[in-house]
């Protein structure tokens, strides 16, 4: 198992990032998933389905990330974080719940634990591809054009 390969995944957040926009991101996450997708179901197929493996395989990812942000300067270390959050939930987490391999998904959880362990003010929560997608707003000015997003007990119609 290729650790650094894997973290690449993550690394690359301002790669990313940049397209993480209602037009933008279907097209980016299948070339996200067509770059990483072999590469973490052959890590997962590695842990024969052992859960310890596969926790060991998570902590491996996130002891790599922190070792990658102690080496950068201390002004950039927390926007750095921030950023490869960012992926992990919008990118990464999604593309693993989507894999056919169960374990896929169970690496998501284990991944968004051990995070949650190591830095317990930062957490995250991970879901699909789909509902990510479905939260984008076709709006100007935050005004939600499409109406989708009103709240029949708060918003009414004018």
């Amino acid at each position: 198992m290729n650790v650094e390969a894997l973290c690449a995944a993550v690394w690359e957040a301002e790669d990313w990032l940049g397209q993480f926009t209602r037009q933008s991101y279907p097209a980016a996450f299948q070339r996200y998933g067509e770059r990483f997708g072999p590469l973490y179901a052959q890590a997962v197929r590695d842990t024969d389905g052992d859960e310890q493996a596969l926790k060991a395989l998570a902590d491996a990812i996130l002891d790599a990330l922190a070792a990658d942000w102690d080496r950068r300067r201390f002004w950039n270390r927390k926007a750095v974080r921030v950023s490869e959050k960012q992926v992990i939930v919008n990118f990464l987490s999604p593309m693993l719940l989507d894999q056919p391999d169960v374990q896929c998904g169970r690496l998501a959880g284990a991944l968004r634990q051990g995070w949650a362990d190591r830095w317990p003010k930062d957490e995250y929560h991970i879901t699909t591809y789909e509902v990510i997608q479905s939260g984008f707003r076709f709006a100007i000015m935050g005004i939600d054009l499409e109406r989708k997003h009103l709240d029949p007990r708060k918003d009414r119609r004018s």
